[in-house]
């Protein structure tokens, strides 16, 4: 379920690099793209088997229901405030300026062959998880399969990626989920 979750939520963003190997792509090179979104996805599919682990840990120990949604306000603090965080972070700039930049990414860091597609699909999946996992943590805050908040957090990673490309969303969301993260601890 978070391995599909996190497929259609990124798709959107992962779309321009897909589009921008497949244009380089030449030939004997018409896998590469899938080839890259395997690499992308097998990234994405660990980090789902982490949050699949800790959304069975928060059940079994009672602080949040089957499917995810806290019973205790400490869940969504603790989450929130990490989250805000992690949002003002300089590693989370420096992820959010690599995924704003397929073209600089293919330019700088090209790998040939099919096995060159899959490692650059798994790097890039490094840097997106890198910057995303704070917001698909937030799931556990509104509920592992609540469609606001899918559509919200699809929204707003699309925003910051493709269309702002500067770090003000992710330094203000940041501050919010901070503000947000101290009201359910108090």
């Amino acid at each position: 379920m978070w391995t599909a979750m996190m497929a259609v939520m990124m798709l959107p963003v992962v779309g321009p690099w897909v589009l921008a190997i497949r244009r380089t792509a030449t030939g004997s090179q018409t896998l590469l793209p899938g080839l890259f979104f395997s690499g992308y996805l097998l990234v994405w599919t660990i980090f789902s088997l982490f949050a699949a682990t800790v959304q069975t840990i928060l059940f079994s120990t009672g602080l949040a229901s089957p499917m995810g949604v806290p019973t205790n306000p400490f869940v969504p603090g603790v989450i929130l405030t990490i989250a805000g965080i992690f949002q003002i972070a300089p590693l989370k700039n420096r992820c959010l300026i690599h995924c704003q930049s397929p073209i600089g990414f293919f330019l700088t860091s090209w790998r040939d062959g099919r096995a060159g597609a899959v490692q650059m699909g798994i790097r890039h999946g490094f840097h997106c998880v890198g910057c995303c996992w704070a917001l698909m943590a937030l799931a556990f805050v509104a509920g592992v399969m609540n469609l606001t908040w899918m559509i919200g957090v699809t929204l707003f990673i699309l925003i910051d990626h493709a269309i702002l490309r500067t770090p003000v969303l992710s330094r203000v969301s940041g501050a919010l989920f901070l503000i947000a993260g101290m009201w359910f601890l108090t």
